[in-house]
This record gives C-alpha cells, structure tokens and sequence, in this order.
C-alpha cells in the first residue's frame, strides 16, 4: 500500500485491457460469419478487420502506459455520473420504439447532461433539444432508419 498522496495512474493500462477485451469478443464473433475475400467481402470482413485494429490500438496503450510513470491524485469515484449514463442507456433500450427517436434522444441526452456537475437543468435541456433534432437530421432524414420519430405513445 502507497503511503504518499499521489497514486500510479492505471487509467490507460485499464483502457487498454477493455479494448483487447473487446477486440477479443468482437474477433471470435467475426468468426461465426462468413469471411470471403478482400475483393468480395462477406458478412465477417469488416467485423474481424476492425477488431484487429482495436486490438492494435489496445496492445499500443497498453504498451505505452507501461512506460508512463504518471501519478494521480485520488479523487472520489463519480457514482451520480455512474448511475445517471447507466439510467439513459436502459431507457433509450427499453423504451426508444415506445416513445421514438426524438422523446427517447432527448430524454436520455438530458439525463446524461445532468451527469456533470458543470451543467445546469437549463443548459441539459438545450444540449437534448439540440442532439434530438440533430439525430432527427441525421438518422430519419439523412439515413430513413426505421425507428419512429415520435413512437406510438404520442399517437
């Protein structure tokens, strides 16, 4: 146990481990599907190609932070930011065809707004007012994906 205020930071060798976990996952996944070639790609190409990329990516973290002899204050664990990002992913899944994509853009980017502390109530609205009718640009009219704008609670 360090006695010294300053701890080692593992923050990148943390990161690291997540992209190799990741990789790893997304790479054996890959394999379920065919591959084909690079001049007629099947339905795993892509999958497997970027999994070694974020492996690379991973393993040169990895690497890198090992040099690094950086140290960190302590400082608390944010478990109000935790909660609040977990809290807007499981409502844009349980609720994104109930409500639509602006409701559930704008609820969950307003409640992840909140997770700082640098934000106000007034400035979470305008950042989930603003990213509703960004993705509404992007994903409905953009790319006509075939979530509703505004689901079957509105109609």
């Amino acid at each position: 146990m360090q006695t010294s205020a300053a701890i080692r930071s593992r923050r990148n060798l943390y990161a690291a481990g997540i992209f190799l976990a990741v990789a790893i996952a997304f790479g054996l996944e890959s394999t379920n599907y065919p591959m084909g070639s690079a001049l007629r790609m099947g339905p795993g190409f892509i999958p497997l190609v970027l999994a070694v990329i974020m492996a690379g990516l991973g393993l040169t973290i990895g690497i890198a932070s090992l040099r690094q002899h950086d140290t960190i204050e302590p400082s608390p664990i944010p478990w109000k930011g935790m909660a609040l990002v977990t809290l807007a992913l499981v409502i844009f899944g349980e609720f994104g065809a109930t409500l639509g994509l602006v409701p559930v853009v704008f609820v969950g980017t307003a409640i992840v707004a909140l997770a700082s502390a640098r934000n106000t109530i007034v400035s979470s609205l305008a950042i989930a007012l603003c990213m509703s009718a960004l993705c509404w640009l992007v994903f409905k009219v953009g790319l006509g994906i075939t979530l509703p704008t505004f689901g079957p609670l509105f109609s």
